[in-house]
């Protein structure tokens, strides 16, 4: 179980961001009167009730921060640009720990990526002990940053937490609409499960990785490596979403060669035809996985126990998808 809660001033990076958007509410429920400092390189055109803005900017400048700090939230990153990944991801990550020490922190929570693993598809269970192999430059900065952080937290003196969530789903109006491919085939009567082996999914609610980065951050014992994961058969996961849908579960199956050729024409269609065809190597590859990441670690350590759940998450999408006329 996870030590007392802990209070304090703390900053959070990344804070407008999808993930900070649902942390920083609990935030504010969990202490009303907690000081809370949001870091980004712009100041926002409005800031969240109670809360302050620190400029903040992980590659140019010296970083500076607020003294007094009790626990630093670390959810920006780079995603797009490649050049940036390295500089941002890993050298402002550890950047960031030099300053947050000056400033008297005594906790540090860097948010990274389960893609730091690079499992591939039929990996079978990958929890904090698997080897780090990642593939993409995203990948490996998000490692590299990792690394850094722990090393530099370590000589400085600050507890360390890492958090690695799997895909963080949850419904962003305007910009993000989750699984809806899915839950339109579904809908549809088109969803097809490809070869005998059982497939897996993993995905974990927004609303869990904000609970997640709380109890990193409000437990005294908490320290380590952590995977953020509700991983689910893709049986039982499509029949959540039939269920909501008022449907059956489907049960056709196909050969797994017939999906593999239909991924191939898919890739060879974005070469000759410069576009997506429906039916992609990805989504046959995510059809297919065999590969589950082991969110139990978090839980066994800090008593934490996923709020949301994936099943309650993906309800709750089919649901809103439904009431807006989207299936």
């Amino acid at each position: 179980m996870g030590g007392p809660a802990v209070s304090g001033p703390v900053l959070v990076t990344g804070g407008s961001g999808f993930i900070g958007s649902a942390l920083l509410p609990m935030l504010q429920r969990a202490d009303p009167v907690r000081q809370i400092w949001l870091a980004s390189r712009h100041a926002p055109a409005a800031l969240p009730a109670g809360t302050r803005h620190v400029p903040l900017d992980l590659v140019a400048g010296e970083i500076v921060l607020p003294p007094g700090m009790h626990t630093v939230l670390h959810l920006a990153g780079e995603k797009r640009d490649p050049a940036r990944m390295p500089p941002v991801n890993t050298e402002g990550a550890a950047r960031l720990v030099d300053a947050a020490a000056s400033a008297g922190a005594r906790c540090f929570v860097h948010l990274s990526s389960v893609g730091v693993y690079g499992a591939p598809r039929h990996a079978g269970v990958v929890d904090e002990r698997f080897p780090h192999t990642p593939q993409g430059t995203y990948e490996t900065s998000k490692d590299a940053g990792e690394r850094a952080v722990r090393e530099r937290c370590a000589a400085l003196g600050l507890r360390c937490v890492v958090l690695q969530p799997s895909n963080v789903v949850g419904i962003v109006p305007g910009r993000s609409l989750p699984l809806l491919g899915l839950v339109r085939m579904v809908a549809r009567g088109w969803f097809r499960y490809f070869g005998r082996r059982e497939a897996w999914v993993n995905y974990v609610a927004v609303e869990d990785v904000a609970a997640a980065l709380l109890a990193a951050a409000s437990h005294a014992d908490a320290d380590g490596v952590f995977i953020v994961n509700t991983p689910a058969p893709l049986a039982a996961f499509v029949g959540w979403a039939a269920d909501e849908l008022g449907l059956p579960p489907p049960k056709a199956r196909l050969p797994y060669w017939l999906g593999a050729g239909a991924a191939g024409a898919g890739a060879l269609g974005r070469v000759l035809l410069r576009r997506e065809l429906p039916f992609s190597p990805e989504r046959f590859g995510e059809l297919t996985n065999t590969t589950r990441y082991d969110g139990r670690a978090l839980s066994g350590t800090l008593g934490f126990g996923y709020p949301m759940g994936i099943e309650a998450g993906l309800r709750a999408m089919v649901r809103q998808y439904r009431t807006a006329g989207l299936v």
